[in-house]
């Protein structure tokens, strides 16, 4: 599988959506959050741009259905809140 990348702009907001032969990643610009599954490790969210290393568990393992989470909590804040955010996830 190559790697493929779609936009979605929301809220003044760009996520890509990034599926590749390793997992599946959800980048939020300009934030610089990332939600992914690579490594083996599951679905985690990365909520720190300057330490990439801090992951925490998320409950889903899919592209989809986090992608669906991070949509309803741009839509109902009108922003990303991501303490309120990583609770969702969880």
């Amino acid at each position: 599988m190559r790697k493929e990348q779609t936009t979605l702009h929301l809220q003044g907001k760009t996520i890509y959506i990034v599926t590749a032969k390793g997992g599946w990643s959800l980048i939020i610009m300009p934030d610089k959050i990332i939600l992914d599954n690579y490594h083996n490790k599951g679905g985690h969210i990365h909520p720190e741009p300057k330490e990439h290393k801090k992951e925490i568990k998320i409950k889903h393992d899919t592209q989809n259905e986090n992608l669906n989470v991070l949509i309803n909590h741009i839509k109902e804040n009108n922003e990303l809140m991501i303490k309120e955010l990583i609770e969702e996830l969880k």
